[in-house]
């Protein structure tokens, strides 16, 4: 508990200068290992969206935007686990993960339901639902240090806001990706991860990248 509050207070501090701007993260921070049912960890992580760039156009942007999320990962049977992910600041994720193997070479199948709404400008509001399954791989390389990788796709439903005047029909989005990691540590563990996605927008075709450093302190 120690080592949480000490690890949580400077991101608090660092959060305040967050923007007020909504879109959930696509950090993973996971990799193929379970809880006893029962035992639990917390987490939380910083994500900066490094690039984007719309393939029609041939146009590419940097940009620096923060996403900021804590999540809870607690093993609910034998191989089992679920987590509760919250995005600041307005997106949430349910996810279930079952590990398939495990030892220095590790694999565990992944699928999350995600809801965000946020209002774009023009008091255009969007409620996205999101499914996201993926495949979670590592490897140890010591005792304390693991690389792992997040393959993952996300389909996401942008539907109409009804209580709105719009005729702004529903709209959805098909992404997929790599993500690679290094995990540093056991019962607390830093890690630094960096996610790729290919998606296509209404026949916008894209590619973002997004970096991040996310740590979770298990409870046992």
């Amino acid at each position: 508990m120690e080592h949480l509050i000490l690890s949580v207070l400077p991101v608090i501090v660092f959060a305040q200068t967050l923007p007020l701007e909504w879109s959930q993260s696509y950090g993973t921070y996971d990799r193929p290992v379970v809880h006893d049912p029962g035992g639990y960890s917390l987490g939380f992580s910083i994500n900066n969206y490094a690039f984007y760039v719309d393939e029609s156009e041939e146009d590419s942007i940097s940009y620096d935007t923060r996403r900021f999320d804590i999540f809870a990962q607690l093993g609910i049977g034998k191989n089992a686990e679920l987590e509760f992910k919250f995005s600041y600041p307005t997106c949430g994720v349910v996810s279930a993960k079952y590990m398939v193997a495990q030892g220095r070479a590790g694999i565990a199948a992944k699928i999350g339901f995600g809801y965000m709404k946020g209002t774009r400008a023009g008091f255009i509001t969007d409620y996205v639902l999101d499914f996201y399954p993926g495949v979670l791989l590592s490897y140890q390389l010591t005792g304390h240090i693991a690389i792992y990788g997040t393959p993952k796709m996300i389909y996401s439903i942008h539907a109409r806001d009804r209580r709105e005047h719009s005729d702004r029909e529903p709209r959805y989005i098909f992404q997929y990706g790599p993500g690679i990691g290094i995990a540093i540590g056991t019962d607390f563990t830093v890690m630094v991860e960096s996610n790729w996605l290919w998606g296509d927008n209404e026949g916008i075709t894209y590619t973002v990248n997004q970096f991040g450093v996310g740590v979770t302190v298990t409870i046992r």
